[in-house]
């Protein structure tokens, strides 16, 4: 189930892959009928890690996978440990095996609070808005510039990505990159 955060008064200015993210998500998320989805193809599951260069990226990068062919795009956060579980839309028979584009994307920094002293700063121009963190770099944040395709296959699948060693154009062991 999909949890979004509380109201508050902070300054819009969300991130529009992430919005776009919760947008697909609602909408693949189906509507009406009992909650039960028939699989009609092989479903996964997919979990693992993204590090950069060994170390692990910031807590709450986004981890997104997308299957063109099949319609299907599932996220997962990345925590303290560096790990991701993909959440689909219904979570209890996972994604479509099948060929994945994926992108990585950091957490948008915090938007100061309305009318405290950091928002009349960054508003009047003395500070400039928090960036994003550099551990996950520019070219993981689209499908498009990413450069990983995955075959994914039905049941477990177990995905390690090391940000530095695929912008080396290393393709890591774990990752089984599609022809």
């Amino acid at each position: 189930m999909l949890r979004l955060p509380a109201p508050s008064r902070r300054v819009a200015g969300a991130n529009f892959i992430s919005l776009l993210v919760v947008a697909i998500a609602l909408a693949s998320s189906g509507c009406g009928g009992d909650g039960e989805s028939k699989p009609t193809d092989p479903q996964a599951k997919v979990s693992g890690t993204v590090t950069n260069n060994g170390a692990n990226v910031t807590t709450g990068s986004t981890v997104v996978f997308f299957c063109s062919e099949k319609n299907a795009m599932a996220a997962g956060l990345v925590d303290s440990l560096g790990k991701f579980t993909l959440n689909p839309s219904v979570g209890s028979i996972g994604i479509p095996a099948g060929r994945y584009q994926v992108m990585i994307n950091p957490p948008n920094p915090p938007a100061p609070v309305i009318g405290s002293q950091e928002y009349q700063d960054l508003m009047s121009g003395k500070s400039k808005a928090p960036e994003r963190a550099k551990d996950v770099p520019h070219a993981f944040g689209a499908f498009e510039t990413s450069g990983i395709v995955l075959e994914v296959a039905a049941g477990d699948n177990k995905f390690d990505f090391d940000l530095a060693k695929l912008l080396k154009g290393a393709s890591g062991e774990p990752i089984k990159k599609a022809p």
